[in-house]
């Protein structure tokens, strides 16, 4: 059996000659030598840069517990650390690679993704009864390939457009799944949100292109991007409904917010209204948009429970506002399970 310290010799060992090998390439640039020839050396430096070091990485990491996924942003990071340190005039070879070789090996980890999510959902199918959720099953795919944060990142990407764009299949309830969206007229709130995105982005372009067309485009890019995953946000609660097991509650608002509520948790459950929300430190409501949630059930709790969102750190929890449709049915549901 291998042990936790010759994993990490061997992790160790996968990051640090790479690196070493940047560094002498750096050296060899800045060395008279490369003076002397700059147009020979500069193209096999090049390829030092974007196909030899990342290589090696590869051979290092594909016995290791790293993802063999990673040589993707490790090539990406050896084409910058070659953008600042190859001289402007001999990155001819530098220029191919940024035009041809980073747009194929993205496409490939996508699609690479991708696969393995259709595999995943394809797995869990057949040995479950019930529906299961896309999102949840891509994060747990992005992270058995990716580290921790470029995982959540890549999930949150990748199931936005997915959301956003493709998936129009109408999710047909389980006896234990509920809506939280028609009765609460959230997403024409957000639906509203959108639009003044949209009246913003056109604005501000007009505006910062009197000084800078650049930063017109920039600011009009990232205007879009909001609104992509508004919209992503938005299409994904339909798709996500609450549920209630055996033995604890799964509540999320689309991918915008989610927590698992153990029933041996919950304390009380009871109907609520606006009066019931406070801004007390331990209160918060599942679409965290407060009171214009009009949430219509609150859950207090025994111990503090963590709230995940699609961006940004978990927040702890004692008392959770949410709206229900059916917040009658919901409620009688889990106070049947609460008296066993």
């Amino acid at each position: 059996m291998i042990s936790k310290t010759s994993f990490s010799k061997a992790n160790s060992i996968a990051f640090i000659i790479p690196i070493t090998l940047i560094l002498a390439l750096i050296l060899l640039l800045n060395s008279s030598a490369f003076t002397s020839d700059q147009n020979t050396l500069s193209t096999f430096i090049t390829i030092d840069f974007i196909i030899t070091i990342p290589l090696v990485y590869f051979l290092l990491v594909r016995k290791t517990n790293i993802s063999n996924l990673t040589i993707a942003p490790f090539l990406i990071v050896c084409v910058i650390i070659a953008s600042y340190v190859i001289p402007a005039a001999n990155q001819d070879t530098l220029a191919l690679a940024k035009t041809w070789l980073i747009p194929i090996v993205e496409i490939s980890v996508i699609s690479l993704i991708i696969l393995k999510v259709r595999k995943a959902i394809k797995h869990y199918k057949t040995i479950a009864n019930h529906n299961q959720d896309f999102y949840s099953i891509l994060q747990d795919t992005c992270a058995s390939i990716f580290p921790v944060v470029p995982a959540k990142l890549a999930a949150n990407e990748i199931a936005l457009f997915y959301y956003g764009f493709f998936n129009f299949k109408k999710v047909e309830l389980q006896s234990n799944e509920y809506t939280n969206y028609k009765g609460s007229g959230i997403l024409s709130t957000l639906g509203a949100v959108i639009f003044l995105v949209a009246v913003e982005m056109v604005t501000i372009h007009i505006l910062a292109a009197k000084w800078s067309s650049t930063l017109a485009w920039v600011l009009t890019g990232l205007s879009i991007y909001s609104a992509i995953q508004l919209i992503g946000i938005i299409r994904s609660v339909p798709k996500r409904p609450i549920a209630i097991n055996d033995n604890e509650l799964i509540l999320r608002f689309g991918m915008l917010s989610e927590t698992n509520i153990p029933i041996e948790a919950i304390d009380t459950i009871a109907l609520a209204d606006s009066s019931d929300f406070d801004k007390e430190k331990g209160t918060k409501t599942l679409s965290l948009l407060g009171e214009l949630e009009n949430s219509n059930v609150v859950i207090q709790l025994k111990t503090p429970q963590q709230l995940q969102f699609i961006y940004g750190k978990p927040k702890s929890y004692t008392k959770l506002l949410l709206f229900v449709d059916d917040n009658q049915s919901f409620k009688t549901e889990v106070e049947t399970l609460l008296s066993r």
